[in-house]
């Protein structure tokens, strides 16, 4: 009898919640889906989110699913929420913002577990995105963040950027070098915080310029790596840089491409704090973000939970 009211229970705190939301997000004009279910990883517990899709932030590009995102939000949404823009890698030429490869648990992990607003988006691809394209559909994306997320329970004055592989040299990019976030209308200024994920191009040379780096960059290659926009008069946000041990080869060594970056923006004051993740590779290295056990997990959550700002932290030990 006592696990029947359990379930009883469960079901009525179950309906009302979603009713609740259901009614918050049809107050919203966006295309959206309820989700939900039990935390992949412990306490298992039953969440639900909203999930915002195909969110148009440039309409004027040739295919729009390219300059679109996705918002994941939390189940009750609590109002000024800080947000966490992601950026997916695949080499400039592949990837989607809702792939699950690439999310994995994330959307759980930040909505679920860390209380805040997830938002996955999308850039023009190759040839369309060929530099600085790319980036700066980037910047247009954090712009829409910050003039709109407040409409979906969202804090825009605490906006955070991570980003996996070509997503990381992408975000190192826009984080360095204000003019992309100038064009849209901002400054730079509107970014808290920046992880990068086993990134290879922070810090390019001769010798490193293959025939796929010259079709993305062309000659601008020199210009358009962090490194050679690192100042200390542009209100740089903190950056956590998160390598696979060893370095992974992507044509670079990632981690080298990360010390080097480190080492630049230390030269200018800017805060940037270096791990090295034993155990995975180059992909796994993205997987591993949103498991609570991990210790890329456990250095967002530390970087994050450092950074000024109102946010909580999930109730699990650090292994560091």
């Amino acid at each position: 009898m006592l696990k029947n009211e359990f379930y009883m229970l469960l079901l009525v705190v179950l309906f009302v919640s979603g009713f609740t939301s259901t009614l918050y997000a049809h107050d919203n004009e966006h295309s959206h889906a309820h989700v939900g279910g039990g935390l992949s990883h412990p306490p298992h517990a039953f969440f639900m989110t909203t999930w915002y899709r195909d969110i148009v932030y440039d309409a004027s590009s040739a295919d729009t699913s390219q300059t679109s995102l996705d918002i994941y939000v939390n189940h009750p949404v609590e109002a000024a929420s800080p947000v966490l823009v992601w950026v997916h890698g695949g080499g400039y030429m592949a990837g989607d913002k809702a792939h699950s490869k690439e999310l994995d648990p994330k959307p759980e992990f930040f909505s679920n577990r860390m209380d805040f607003i997830f938002v996955s988006t999308n850039y023009r691809l190759m040839p369309a995105g060929r530099y600085p394209h790319g980036v700066q559909d980037l910047a247009n994306a954090l712009a829409w963040v910050k003039d709109n997320i407040a409409e979906f329970g969202g804090d825009p004055s605490q906006i955070y950027l991570m980003g996996h592989s070509a997503g990381a040299n992408m975000a190192a990019q826009l984080a360095t070098n204000d003019e992309f976030l100038k064009r849209s209308g901002k400054n730079l200024d509107l970014l808290k915080g920046v992880i990068l994920v086993d990134g290879n191009a922070y810090d390019l040379k001769e010798d490193d310029i293959n025939p796929g780096v010259k079709a993305y960059y062309g000659e601008q290659w020199r210009t358009a790596q962090a490194t050679s926009n690192v100042a200390s008069d542009k209100n740089t946000p903190p950056f956590l840089l998160m390598h696979v041990a060893g370095g992974s080869n992507l044509g670079t060594n990632t981690e080298e491409q990360a010390t080097t970056l480190a080492k630049a923006l230390w030269s200018a004051n800017i805060r940037a704090e270096v791990v090295a993740l034993e155990g995975v590779e180059h992909f796994g290295a993205n997987d591993r973000i949103g498991d609570p056990d991990h210790p890329a997990s456990i250095a967002v959550e530390e970087f994050l939970l450092s950074l000024p700002g109102t946010k909580k932290s999930p109730e699990w030990k650090s292994m560091r």
